[in-house]
């Protein structure tokens, strides 16, 4: 689904977001926070389940740009790229103390040629994490497995009919997450680390121009490889209200493959090159209370193969029922 506007071009976007966040707080009705450590989590690292009957979300904005992509030696070519504004919603309910269900939705929003913006839905994510350890003493480690499913909600295709970016993969594809945190310090640093692995074999019929870079009048299909990825984290509380977070993403694609005519009656076959990039995300957390927190962080490629160098600065708000 893409909707379009037409908006002046300064940067109401950025002033919106940032009045949303903070009428959010506010209707949470944020209050004074207790004289101990408060964490919410880094910006990329998965959370244990929650407890029997809490609910949180955490609405992400998040704007993207590259001014530069890693080629396939690692090396750092300059490749300027558009900036584009998405948000991220992840929800979760813990159904047990060791069970929790959950979705992310998501969407973009793009400055279309002639001043014109594009707001789009993006893939949706559904996810159930299960606790497999959760134990006692000083560091509370916990140790949880989540499955999570891709649902195809986005636009990948035919996108020449509407000449507006994509917003989603065109295919489902299942990914498993092993994580887990611990406490230490006496409680001031929460550490939490993830691995996970997204399945290979997933399909998406293309039609036209596509995120998988087709032209106009092709029609075909692409087989994705396997995917993989890693996270270390630590938060340090150096007040009750503040938390510094640091952060490491790994993310790995196994390369896929396209078949398809062009429209020129010649069949086609493509081999798209597997890609791995490596980030860090430095970020901030401010705790308007107990329940209710704020994240500002950034996320910076900083090395890589056949991937974007990104730059991806985002704003959260962290909400506990």
């Amino acid at each position: 689904m893409v909707l379009r506007l037409c908006l002046p071009r300064h940067r109401r976007g950025v002033r919106l977001a940032i009045a949303l966040l903070w009428s959010m707080a506010a209707c949470a009705q944020a209050a004074g926070v207790q004289d101990v450590p408060h964490f919410i989590g880094p910006l990329a690292t998965p959370a244990p389940p929650l407890p029997k009957g809490a609910l949180n979300i955490e609405p992400y904005v998040i704007s993207s740009r590259s001014a530069a992509r890693f080629d396939g030696d690692g090396h750092r070519r300059r490749s300027p790229a558009p900036m584009h504004w998405s948000t991220s919603i992840p929800i979760q309910y813990g159904v047990t103390d060791r069970l929790s269900v959950g979705g992310t939705l998501r969407g973009q929003y793009n400055r279309l040629a002639g001043g014109s913006r594009a707001l789009a839905t993006g893939d949706t994510t559904v996810a159930a994490s299960f606790g497999l350890i959760d134990a006692g003493g000083p560091h509370r480690a916990r140790l949880a497995l989540t499955a999570r499913q891709r649902l195809p909600t986005g636009r990948h295709d035919r996108l020449e009919r509407r000449d507006v970016p994509g917003s989603g993969t065109g295919a489902a594809s299942t990914t498993l997450v092993l994580h887990g945190q611990a406490y230490l310090l006496e409680g001031r640093l929460r550490a939490r680390a993830s691995v996970d692995w997204t399945l290979p074999g997933a399909r998406a019929r293309l039609r036209g121009r596509s995120v998988y870079g087709t032209d106009t009048g092709f029609d075909g299909r692409i087989r994705l490889g396997h995917g993989s990825g890693a996270t270390a984290s630590a938060e340090f509380s150096v007040a009750p209200r503040w938390t510094l977070v640091g952060e490491v993403l790994y993310e790995q694609d196994g390369g896929s493959t396209l078949r398809g005519d062009q429209g020129h009656g010649s069949a086609e076959r493509r081999q798209r090159p597997s890609m791995w990039r490596l980030s860090v995300l430095p970020a901030v957390q401010y705790h308007l209370s107990d329940r209710v927190g704020l994240i500002g962080g950034l996320q910076v490629g900083v090395m890589g193969r056949n991937a974007t160098a990104l730059v991806a600065p985002q704003i959260a708000i962290n909400m506990g029922f």
